[in-house]
């Protein structure tokens, strides 16, 4: 049964149709919203809230549009909204936290970190304005097309490209060094 299908249902009424489609789709979203949102749990806070809003607005679903574009488009959003309260909190924190000195253990714990490449890779890819980050994730890692994107996040297709080029070109200087030095050739 398509994902189409299964909307029609749930449109109905039929939560069960509701399930399978997060059974069907949790793991790739899932792994979006981690690459994305760069913390697992706000991630999964975020996937849970997706397929409830799915079937709160299920009567908005258009059958005309593909549904993990319409799916994805939601987690978008909503894991937009959620990086932005998270931010808002971690200021607060930070201003709490201001006249606390670091020690050496935090210091050393923090640099260990930063030595492993994937660790930076994630960070270099979490440190893109999140325009950028949402269109290299979306196209790198679940392979999905300018159209595609542009779609789930609501610009143009010429719009796709040019962040896709800028979050490349960052994403080169800002790992240069690092996939230079990288003796594994990662």
């Amino acid at each position: 049964m398509s994902d189409e299908q299964l909307m029609e249902r749930i449109v109905a009424g039929n939560i069960e149709a509701l399930g399978i489609l997060f059974e069907r789709h949790k793991q790739s979203l899932f792994a979006f919203l981690c690459r994305f949102m760069h913390d697992q749990t706000l991630a999964e806070d975020v996937l849970a809230e997706t397929f409830f809003r799915l079937y709160d607005r299920r009567r908005t679903y258009r059958q005309e549009c593909k549904f993990t574009t319409w799916l994805y488009t939601i987690a978008h959003h909503l894991a937009i909204d959620q990086l932005k309260s998270a931010r808002r909190q971690e200021q607060l924190m930070e201003q709490m936290l201001h006249d606390t000195p670091t020690t050496m253990d935090d210091q050393g714990q923090i640099a260990l970190e930063r030595a492993e490449f994937s660790h930076l890779v994630r960070s270099a890819v979490h440190g893109l304005p999140v325009e950028q980050r949402a269109v290299i994730i979306l196209r790198v890692y679940h392979d999905l097309s300018y159209r595609e994107i542009a779609d789930i996040i609501g610009a143009n297709e010429e719009t796709v490209r040019v962040r896709a080029h800028r979050a490349r070109q960052t994403l080169k200087q800002t790992l240069g060094a690092v996939i230079e030095e990288d003796p594994c050739g990662r």
